[in-house]
């Protein structure tokens, strides 16, 4: 899941500065991979018939995806030793190569008609991709499978369909939590953090825990974009920011949400937590080092503590829960295909065993986060607690059961515009250098007036 790990810079600095990751650029600043930005006319004239591979021929399959040597090593051993196994007449070759820019490297190999069969995008990205035509259309292979998609967790396909059609599944899933430090809670008298935690909670931890005369905060890291402020409204009743994951047609700024920007722009005043423009740069490192009390990140950093840490005491508790729910952040990265397969039944059994099977062998060896199918999801938990930390894996395990989830980006094109016209005035409301709670509401109707104008 290179996404959540590559993209995991960008996500953290953009949840001080202005999220995918996995693991892109809006008001949420949690933004994507830039998303293609051309439609392209497709090519593939020698392969649009939609058959199956004759009896006995053997076919090769190619993906791409944008993951560590490692990870594809384990997916390649998954399709070698079980989906062939299992599909004796189906190879299947992973593509390596690193793309400086992914989404306008496979919008060029469609265009050119080099596409592989499957290939990795994060939700936000195959929605765009799917909106220009360049992806197959999966809904009628899904309504024919309901006992296989059933198995995905609540909500987890969500941002992979756009209008009632399904352009691709979901393999991982990222979710955001708390890491602490067990021994610097337990000197400022703080008990380790139960699953039932709400946001007061937290936020009285961070206050305990900040330092102002050693220039340490009490909680690094936390998600105060737009984006990562709803989690906090809707967890108190209030309405989503955006009315849907995948086609977004208006943003609303309630009064939940005001009093949820309200409360995080006074602990930034106060030295709670960082602002909006922190330098994030070293957080990760200043985390593992056991100098920082408590980091808002995503899970994927459990495989990094497990393999680099073994001598800190950490834990890691699930998203604060509100006075009505729990809401978390919908973050997913998946397979999509190319329109015009020549092996459609055959790459539709290879995008289910990548988005659900091939975690069993994969998740062994590089726990970085639980698959969006609940049976596959498993191997993750059982990975983490044979490491020694069941705390973390029932974290995980709780935050994937949760039924609300809220868009972490804009999935549209139009999202950069958004940004433009929506930081530079909330990150000075909320740093505190200028305006006042209602200019929210402005901003808001700068949006709206922005989407009603595509």
């Amino acid at each position: 899941m290179k996404r959540k790990k590559a993209m995991a810079i960008v996500m953290v600095a953009a949840m001080t500065v202005t999220m995918l990751a996995g693991c892109g650029n809006s008001a949420s600043d949690t933004a994507a991979t830039p998303a293609a930005d051309s439609a392209a006319t497709d090519t593939r004239a020698d392969s649009t018939a939609d058959t199956s591979a004759d009896s006995g021929e053997v076919i090769t399959l190619r993906v791409v995806d944008w993951e560590s040597d490692e990870m594809n090593a384990a997916m390649q051993d998954a399709f070698d030793n079980v989906f062939s196994v299992e599909h004796p007449n189906i190879k299947v070759e992973i593509v390596e190569g690193s793309y400086s820019d992914y989404s306008q490297q496979m919008n060029a190999m469609i265009t050119a008609g080099e596409a592989p069969d499957v290939f990795q995008l994060g939700y936000d990205q195959g929605c765009s991709f799917y909106k220009k035509n360049l992806l197959t259309d999966w809904t009628d292979k899904v309504a024919a499978d309901s006992e296989f998609m059933d198995g995905f967790y609540e909500g987890t396909v969500d941002g992979w369909q756009y209008d009632g059609k399904t352009y691709g599944l979901p393999g991982l899933v990222n979710v955001y939590g708390i890491f602490y430090n067990k021994d610097i809670l337990a000197d400022a008298g703080l008990d380790e953090p139960s699953a039932d935690w709400t946001w007061d909670d937290l936020f009285e931890y961070a206050e305990k825990l900040k330092d102002p005369s050693a220039n340490k905060f009490g909680l690094y890291g936390l998600n105060t974009d737009i984006f990562g402020l709803t989690n906090i409204s809707v967890s108190e009743g209030g309405s989503p920011f955006v009315d849907s994951l995948t086609h977004t047609t208006k943003v609303t700024v309630d009064d939940k949400l005001k009093e949820a920007a309200e409360k995080v722009a006074g602990l930034i005043a106060d030295g709670t937590i960082p602002g909006r423009t922190y330098e994030t740069a070293n957080q990760l490192s200043a985390f593992e080092a056991g100098e920082m009390g408590m980091l808002f990140y995503g899970q994927w950093e459990v495989d990094s503590l497990i393999r680099n840490c073994p001598d800190l005491n950490w834990g890691y508790a699930p998203i604060p829960k509100g006075s009505v729910k729990a809401a978390e952040s919908y973050d997913t990265v998946g397979w999509v295909s190319p329109k015009d397969l020549k092996y459609p039944d055959e790459t539709w059994e290879l995008m289910k065993f990548m988005s659900s099977e091939m975690y069993e062998t994969v998740l062994t060896k590089t726990p970085v986060a639980a698959c969006a199918h609940a049976a596959s999801a498993d191997v993750f938990y059982n990975t983490v607690k044979d490491n020694g930390h069941e705390d973390a894996a029932e974290a995980v395990k709780t935050m994937m059961a949760i039924e609300t989830k809220n868009a972490i980006r804009y999935a549209a094109d139009w999202s950069g515009d958004a940004g433009k016209l929506w930081d530079p005035d909330f990150n000075n409301f909320m740093d505190g250098k200028s305006g006042t709670v209602d200019t929210l509401t402005d901003l808001a109707q700068k949006v709206n007036d922005l989407i009603a104008a595509q």
